[in-house]
């Protein structure tokens, strides 16, 4: 008698809401979809079962062989014209507090019996920890990507959780800094300058991603990025110097005015060893990098804020990525106790 099943499981992701299954009996695989934040603003949803259940008012029952004049929700309706006679949701709690949901349907003349229904309620309990189960592995694989990447949350997810876990590998280390922030936080306002903010770090890792590299952090107004060299020294600089040439135009060209005023930013890249792995308490880790590399990156990068150049780079780096860039000789970097031959490509800073 049952014609549709639908579940919605929330889930924990910065741009999507949930998932939504849907089995039905005419089609030959389960449905389903993530609606995104936006979605849920619709009336379409906001005027839905699963709206009412989800927000704790309770399960629904409808039998859709009365006056429509009767039905409650503008989904009732629909399912009328389609065939349905029947109409129930119902809460799945999970032990976290969040309450997903169920929806039957039926198309029997009589609709669902009270046994039918006491059955459903019945198992509800067991559906809905089968549901967490695989929703709490979804969920933190989504955490520990948005908050550590996908590269790291992997490792992560793969047992790498005690201090001092972690390799040393190859890579090419990416620094960039926002210029002027204090300035831009004074002129545009709390609100407006977190607003540039996000654009400057979305910009910055929508490039680094796309060009094999991962956003290890974010530092206050700054970013710091690794290129491993998995597929050699040569592609990894390569890789990291082409995403900082594409980060400053990105960032000085805002695709319309409501991005905002064009940003500008400081880039220092370097190549090196580093270990790659846990560090911090006993109880409260980073994943990180740590070694010369990334310090000398972070240097660069400020000698080009202090000198007029966008990206800076280290000898090994401008020579292996191949772009046109402008000697600038031996450069005294502050903690660091050699100095530096740099490069800075040929992109200066106003």
């Amino acid at each position: 008698a049952v014609s549709r099943i639908t579940i919605l499981i929330w889930s924990l992701h910065p741009m999507i809401a949930g998932r939504i299954f849907i089995w039905s009996r005419d089609e030959d695989e389960v449905k389903s979809y993530a609606p995104s934040y936006e979605n849920l603003e619709r009336p379409a949803f906001r005027d839905s079962p699963l709206q009412h259940v989800a927000d704790g008012l309770g399960g629904v029952r409808q039998k859709l062989d009365t006056n429509p004049d009767e039905f409650q929700f503008p989904i009732m309706g629909d399912l009328r014209e389609q065939g349905a006679t029947d109409y129930v949701a119902m809460p799945l709690p999970f032990s976290d507090g969040r309450t997903n949901v169920m929806t039957l349907v039926s198309d029997h003349p009589k609709g669902f019996t009270t046994a039918n229904l006491g059955l459903v309620f019945e198992c509800s309990a067991l559906i809905s920890r089968l549901f967490e189960v695989f929703a709490l592995t979804s969920n933190a694989t989504t955490l520990l990507e948005t908050y550590l990447g996908k590269r790291t949350g992997a490792r992560v997810l793969g047992g790498k959780i005690r201090r001092g876990d972690g390799d040393n590998i190859d890579a090419a280390i990416l620094f960039c800094d926002l210029r002027h922030s204090t300035r831009l936080e004074t002129e545009l306002g709390r609100e407006a300058y977190l607003a540039l903010l996000n654009r400057f770090f979305e910009t910055t890792t929508e490039i680094v991603n796309a060009h094999d590299g991962e956003v290890l952090k974010f530092i206050g107004d700054a970013v710091l990025a690794i290129f491993p060299a998995s597929s050699g020294r040569a592609h990894a600089c390569k890789q990291a110097m082409e995403s900082a040439t594409e980060i400053v135009r990105g960032l000085g060209e805002p695709a319309d005015d409501t991005e905002g005023p064009a940003l500008e930013c400081a880039i220092g890249v370097a190549f090196g060893e580093v270990t790659y792995g846990n560090v911090g308490s006993r109880e409260r880790l980073d994943f990180t990098v740590i070694g010369s590399a990334a310090n000398i990156a972070a240097r660069l990068g400020e000698h080009g804020k202090v000198n007029g150049y966008a990206v800076v780079a280290s000898d090994d780096v401008a020579s292996e990525a191949g772009l046109s860039t402008v000697p600038l000789g031996t450069v005294e970097l502050h903690n660091v106790s050699k100095p530096v031959t740099a490069h800075a490509l040929e992109l200066s800073l106003p």
